[in-house]
């Protein structure tokens, strides 16, 4: 793939996994693939994207730290002005997080290097992800996730990319039978817009079933 008529590969780092006793060959590596962040002499800022699994965030001496696994030692900094965006934006995510040891925060972030060779974030998006590194939007949808992780059946995540957190999606969609059928989760507060924009969704698609699970009317009901 290419960005800005270069390859993607020369400027997304994600990192290698870590282990003690390869630990200076590793760093060697990690500073080979960092230096197409340092900074010019002249010019624009260079920037690339990292992709890890947030370890922990907390505070420094000016801003916040980023900690990434596999990277121990080297922290992402985050000024305050980012991070408040930061906790507002992806409050939900943090949240759930949080509240689910097992699960796991994804951070994709541009980050250049300064002078001091320290990483300085420039944004930052956050995805909280199941034990089984399954997106989820909600505690009620994890439920779900982490269900259908014991069956058999395929199934394929629906992912909501752009579209407004009213606006109503399939959580998944049950493959693996002659009959697809599609799981919505309905939230307690979900007004008459939302529920006629569903009903809209599902005649859309008669040849798809439907399985759902409308929360405010109590527990989740047994998958098909």
């Amino acid at each position: 793939m290419s960005v800005k008529g270069g390859p993607l590969s020369d400027i997304l780092f994600v990192p290698e996994p870590f282990r003690a006793d390869n630990k200076d060959a590793i760093e060697q590596r990690r500073n080979a693939e960092l230096a197409a962040a340092l900074p010019p002499k002249s010019g624009p800022r260079r920037l690339m994207v990292l992709v890890g699994e947030v370890k922990e965030l907390i505070p420094a001496r000016s801003g916040q730290k980023l900690v990434i696994k596999h990277l121990p030692g080297f922290p992402f900094l985050i000024d305050d002005a980012l991070h408040r965006r930061l906790l507002t934006r992806f409050e939900r995510e943090l949240s759930l997080w949080s509240a689910d040891a097992s699960s796991h925060l994804i951070a994709v972030a541009t980050f250049g290097l300064n002078p001091a060779g320290l990483a300085i974030v420039e944004e930052i998006a956050l995805m909280v992800v199941s034990e089984n590194w399954i997106p989820y939007e909600t505690f009620q949808e994890k439920r779900l996730v982490d269900a259908l992780a014991r069956v058999r059946e395929k199934s394929i995540k629906g992912l909501r990319f752009n579209l407004p957190p009213h606006q109503p999606i399939a959580s998944a969609l049950l493959q693996n039978r002659r009959d697809p059928v599609a799981l919505f989760i309905v939230p307690a507060g979900a007004d008459g817009t939302f529920d006629a924009s569903l009903q809209d969704m599902i005649a859309e698609r008669p040849g798809i079933g439907t399985w759902m699970w409308r929360v405010a009317e109590g527990d989740m009901p047994a998958l098909p």
